[in-house]
């Protein structure tokens, strides 16, 4: 959501707008939250006017709905409406029950946007709230897809036990990420690129393929003036062709950016037959995935607890896990510049279809500008 909106205290509000500046609120913990869902709350006295917002900001640390009411007196508080991006925590954690917390308060009514798919809520919430006489419903209205969006690695990871996949492509208007040479810096704007460290920070992993490692040499760090996070690194290297130029001394970016025990290689299983490579990873504490096919290496990032990942390429990894419909949101950018088909180098040339019913169509779209970019994004699955 890119046009931020700001209530004065005691300023009148809808309830769509209470929703919506609820959803704003949450995106704001988009880096810290992983493995909890992005959580936004606001709180609006009797006469619906705004009293105070707050979200989850860290995972660990305060939820939503506390971060809000402890800004405001217990006075303030009487008779009051809590719109909460997602029910209300029944259970106790790391933190207490948000659920049973608002219980003890002299509020009105609660409004969440989606039912916890959590087993340990799913309902219970909204039923502790219910049992303390407090009305509790869930929320119907024009902003649902924008909060499945909000949650939408959340919702993956507990409704299909698997591991959630975006891909960013930066391009130009015909689809090109570059030359066949290998030149390929810079086609998006500065802003785009900022942005770009913005998502990396949403997801728990960054995963490029060999080829981006070898010509591009990136950091794959997180630059951005206001977020300071470490991610995790997947480098989709079959043959350890990177391990090994490691291992006879080669110097990579990526490699002064991250610690060791933030880096996976996803190897072949044929590389557990050379002991030497093996042996290397784990004198330098450097992880290893070995995988046989794109969907069982999504598999394995499950069992490695990576709740997400982000995949920024290059040509022939985006092939692999579009070709299998791995990718599940698409954060493409594209710059207002042509390069051609004759030494351009398409983003999804490494793949295809066969017929038009196969195409991968889009879905949710949303479009905005970054700087002088096209910024366009949406789910597939």
């Amino acid at each position: 959501m890119d046009e931020k909106i700001v209530f004065q205290k005691l300023q009148a509000i809808s309830s769509e707008e209470a929703m919506r500046l609820a959803i704003q609120v949450a995106e704001e913990g988009a880096p810290f939250v992983s493995p909890n869902p992005l959580v936004g709350c606001v709180i609006v006295n009797r006469q619906h006017q705004f009293l105070a917002s707050g979200f989850h900001a860290r995972y660990g640390e305060a939820h939503a709905e506390v971060n809000a009411l402890k800004k405001l007196t217990a006075d303030e508080l009487v008779g009051s409406t809590f719109y909460v991006t997602l029910e209300p925590c029944a259970h106790q954690g790391k933190t207490p029950s948000c659920a049973k917390t608002l219980a003890q308060l002299n509020i009105a009514r609660v409004v969440y946007g989606l039912v916890d798919p959590n087993p340990l809520v799913q309902g219970a919430g909204a039923k502790i709230l219910q049992n303390a006489g407090i009305e509790a419903f869930e929320y119907q209205g024009s902003l649902k897809s924008d909060l499945e969006d909000l949650c939408e690695v959340f919702l993956t990871n507990f409704t299909h036990k698997k591991t959630f996949i975006a891909a960013k492509v930066a391009a130009s208007l015909d689809g090109k990420i570059g030359l066949k040479s290998g030149d390929s810096r810079w086609i998006t704007s500065e802003e785009s690129r900022q942005y770009v460290h913005q998502i990396r920070s949403w997801y728990d992993a960054i995963l490029v393929g060999r080829k981006t490692i070898e010509i591009d040499n990136p950091s794959l760090n997180i630059r951005h003036p206001r977020i300071h996070k470490t991610n995790k690194l997947v480098i989709v290297d079959p043959s350890a062709q990177v391990v090994q130029q490691i291992q006879n001394g080669k110097k990579f970016q990526f490699m002064h950016c991250h610690q060791p025990e933030n880096i996976f290689f996803a190897l072949s299983p044929q590389v557990k037959n050379e002991p030497s490579i093996e042996n290397f990873l784990q004198s330098q504490n450097l992880q290893s995935i070995f995988f046989t096919s794109t969907a069982d290496l999504k598999e394995n990032f499950w069992k490695k607890n990576i709740k997400s990942i982000f995949i920024e390429g290059g040509a022939e990894t985006y092939a692999h896990f579009f070709k299998n419909q791995l990718v599940d949101r698409l954060h493409l950018f594209l710059a207002p510049q042509v390069i051609g088909g004759l030494n351009g180098l398409g983003w999804s040339d490494s793949f295809g279809i066969q017929a038009l019913s196969d195409r991968l169509v889009l879905k949710k779209t949303k479009i905005s500008m970054k700087g002088s970019d096209y910024y366009l994004t949406g789910r597939f699955y």
